[in-house]
């Protein structure tokens, strides 16, 4: 009987095949006393010399498969296996206890693992499986014992499990492991970064999709929409062979588009698309030939997963890093979104009961001004390349708003008389993610150089919808009425006020939702890089003027399904292959016109 579940799309496409299902080979771990503690601490470093030089072996494959910028998630292993902190609490426990270090790796796998999953920030949780990872191949090596892996694979097909470390994924092979279907994982995790920059289908988030399935059920996997079919019925197969085909159509005539430059509509308005960088290793130079800037660099990924604060220098290198990288291209950098929901040791933030509503963003910036300021006079430092800009998140208020900026007024002040160059009309930004940002924008727009929509927590806040819990993530919708009316009313503040409006939550890297965006006054759009060619194609089909009246009919309709049934419809026309293959056979228009405010 066909059965479909619902998680979370990771990697786009359509993947069909017959399942292989894939444990974790799990090991027993002994627990004995030892006789002598400096042997069994040589037998511990035999151990990470050996795991060192594996995770050496797997940089340089991973390197030569996907490029240095991917294959350095492995140099952040390396990072693990050795830090400080961890070898010294090995060492005194085998020296105090006289237990195995086994054992001990162990358990303090476990409390790592029970405190990080009691953060409540899915996007620092997806760090936990690097951490995992390491452990397990350090395990393995101390007690002889192999697992299987997905590289091992003899017949092409689906793999299912409970989760993929990093190392199994990056060694698949692309021709035998046509989609990953997973229980656990998130977009963020090393692993679907990975699937997608091997451009292989993969759902997250599934759980306990594996019960009653063998290695011979036929499954289907959509990575656009977040879908797992296991038995599909005949007709539910034909019209998944049919998407599959004309989405593998397609991709020769996608490649084309992305060749043209910029992204215009058809009638030659220019909507930039940009790309969202969740780590530095993205910012690689092929990412400048695929997107029109970075419209989202989440900055507080490199204060995460160490023991001490970066230091301005380092912030600064990395800021600097990738404006040069994506030049003449503009880096909207993220000011750090750091507070209550997200775990940084260092800084002994205490737990609150709703951290999504807590100390964070903005709100932690003004008050740890000590750790605020660093960051600002690095980014300004950057802009000396000119192409940066900044952005700040959770602004909920002009009293925020106008705080922060004398924030940034002041460093500016103090690296003048300190002789250190900076770009002083570098553009400052403020997100609109919080609906009372939303009924004020009028003021907003009035004291800012752009805004950019941050549809992910926009939608959770407005619709009170916690998106990763199950029981209520089917209420999180985007196409909700009141959704696309806030977008619509942010818009049109940032035109009267004469300055430009992008989107860079998930919304923009959703093909299906292109066009209305375009058509509420969105200038331009961010997402994961991999979703950059559908989009960039939907708006080379998209008639400006049309998408204006697609809009304004939406506005009026008074509920999401009446809203997705219509958008949908357009959106299946317009993604035939033969309109597509069309599309890349017809020149782009020689002089786009940008957006006019």
């Amino acid at each position: 009987m066909e059965c479909t579940l619902r998680g979370i799309g990771v990697s786009p496409g359509i993947a069909i095949g017959h399942a292989v299902l894939f444990g974790n080979d799990r090991y027993e771990v002994p627990k004995y006393k030892v006789a002598n503690a400096a042997r069994e601490l040589k037998r511990f470093a035999r151990a990470l010399d050996k795991t060192r030089d594996y995770l050496k072996d797997l940089h340089r494959k991973a390197e030569e498969k996907l490029g240095s910028g991917h294959a350095d998630i492995f140099k952040a292993h390396l990072l693990i296996l050795d830090d400080a902190t961890l070898l010294e609490q090995v060492q005194q426990r085998i020296e105090n206890e006289q237990l195995n270090v086994e054992h001990i790796l162990d358990e303090l796998s476990q409390y790592y693992t029970n405190l990080l999953s009691a953060i409540d920030d899915t996007l620092f949780q997806a760090r936990t499986a690097d951490l995992l990872d390491v452990m397990d191949r350090l395990q393995r090596n101390l007690l002889d014992a192999e697992r299987a892996h997905p590289h091992d694979i003899q017949d092409p097909g689906i793999v299912l499990a409970h989760d993929l470390s990093p190392s199994d994924t990056v060694m698949m092979d692309r021709t035998k492991v046509l989609g990953l279907a997973l229980d656990s994982g998130s977009p963020t995790s090393h692993t679907a970064i990975l699937a997608r920059a091997l451009e292989i289908p993969a759902v997250m988030g599934l759980r306990h999709m594996a019960s009653n399935l063998t290695n011979e059920t036929l499954v289907i996997i959509d990575g656009h929409e977040g879908l797992f079919i296991s038995n599909p019925s005949s007709e539910t197969l034909a019209s998944y062979v049919e998407k599959q085909t004309k989405l593998e159509e397609t991709r020769t005539a996608l490649r084309s588009i992305m060749l043209r430059g910029g992204s215009v509509t058809r009638d030659g308005v220019a909507i930039p698309t940009m790309a969202n960088v969740e780590l530095p290793f993205e910012l690689v130079p092929e990412l400048r030939d695929s997107a029109e800037g970075v419209g989202l660099f989440r900055t507080e990924y490199l204060f995460l997963n160490r023991n001490t604060l970066p230091s301005e220098e380092e912030q600064y290198l990395a800021y600097l890093h990738a404006a040069e990288t994506m030049h003449p291209h503009p880096v909207t950098l993220r000011t750090m979104d750091i507070g209550g929901d997200k775990f940084v040791s260092h800084l002994q933030i205490s737990k609150e009961e709703n951290p999504q509503l807590g100390w964070r963003a903005v709100r932690f910036c003004l008050e740890r001004r000590d750790i605020f300021k660093p960051q600002l006079r690095a980014m300004l430092r950057a802009s000396t390349v000119g192409n940066i800009q900044i952005m700040f998140p959770m602004i909920s208020g002009v009293e925020e708003l106008r705080q922060v900026k004398e924030v940034v007024e002041e460093v500016k002040e103090e690296l003048r008389a300190e002789g250190i160059a900076f770009n002083p009309d570098m553009k400052i930004g403020s997100m609109i993610e919080v609906p009372s940002a939303v009924t004020l924008t009028d003021i907003l727009s009035r004291e800012t150089d752009f805004f950019s929509i941050g549809t992910n927590d926009l939608i959770q806040y407005s619709l009170a919808v916690d998106r990763v819990n199950e029981k209520i993530a089917h209420l999180y919708e985007p196409a909700h009425p009141a959704v696309l009316r806030m977008i619509k009313w942010t818009c049109n503040a940032a035109w009267a006020s004469g300055i430009p409006c992008g989107l860079c939550g998930e919304m923009a890297g959703d093909p299906l939702y292109t066009e209305v965006l375009i058509g509420l006054g969105v200038t331009s759009l961010s997402m994961s890089a991999v979703s950059l060619p559908l989009v960039r194609a939907e708006i080379a089909e998209i008639d400006f003027a049309e998408a204006q009246e697609l809009a304004a009919r939406l506005l009026k309709m008074a509920t999401a399904a009446e809203i997705k049934a219509l958008i949908r419809e357009r959106y299946e026309k317009r993604r035939s292959a033969e309109a597509f293959i069309s599309l890349a056979s017809h020149r782009a228009p020689d002089a786009p016109t940008p957006l006019e405010l």
